[in-house]
């Protein structure tokens, strides 16, 4: 893979007055020059606008990646400015393709999820297992003698929230006394949900990797905004 070597002009952003926002403390051309390319001659829309929108996620080793280098190459060199892509390391290219991930039981559901980047595909296969949620052992060890039972199946390794709604609904909605019931609770479930990560002696990244050597089918995971 490869990326594109530039030269960038930094914009200026100035929070000021409407009046001192149209002075410099002194004359100075340079600083003038970059003030009126910042607000007349601006790019950042529209490149904002290729790279975020039209091209999208530009993981390294995805051919949007090397699309966004080629784009940004043509397009600098329509401006006049020299640049090129140098190799940068190995990646190994990959497409994100189609997430589909359902609970069969005790009742069918369709879920929202996404496949992370780099992982293993299933050249279109169906992949189906039981689901666990990672155990409250006690310490590492009894987490290495646990490990062989993850094979096989789908382990849960975030905690599981209480309720999908955001706090500003519940609090609307709930009295002051069972709102701050509730947020204690909370704080406690999750207090104990990180001991029980902490006990296997792993870190996160560790913990997945375990669990992949030990033959989970997969590791699900929740992004909790």
């Amino acid at each position: 893979m490869k990326r594109t070597l530039v030269r960038l002009v930094p914009l200026l952003f100035l929070a000021a007055s409407p009046v001192a926002a149209q002075t410099l403390p002194r004359p100075n051309p340079t600083l003038e020059r970059i003030w009126r390319l910042g607000n007349d001659s601006s790019q950042l829309q529209p490149l904002a606008q290729v790279l975020l929108d039209s091209l999208g996620p530009r993981l390294n080793g995805s051919p949007a990646h090397k699309a966004a280098n080629d784009w940004m190459v043509k397009t600098y060199g329509s401006w006049g400015i020299t640049a090129r892509n140098e190799q940068y390391g190995t990646w190994r290219s990959w497409r994100r393709g189609i997430t589909h991930l359902d609970l069969l039981q005790p009742r069918v559901r369709s879920l929202e999820a996404m496949m992370l980047a780099w992982s293993v595909g299933t050249n279109g296969k169906k992949v189906e297992g039981k689901v666990m949620v990672l155990p409250d052992l006690a310490d590492s060890a009894a987490f290495k003698a646990w490990l062989p039972a993850a094979k096989g199946n789908f382990v849960l390794t975030s905690f599981a929230e209480p309720s999908c709604r955001p706090d500003s609904s519940i609090k609307q909605f709930a009295l002051p006394a069972s709102f701050e019931r509730f947020t204690k609770e909370r704080t406690s479930a999750r207090d104990e949900w990180r001991s029980r990560v902490r006990r296997t002696g792993l870190s996160a990244d560790s913990l997945h990797l375990a669990l992949a050597k030990a033959g989970a089918r997969g590791i699900l995971t929740s992004l909790w905004s």
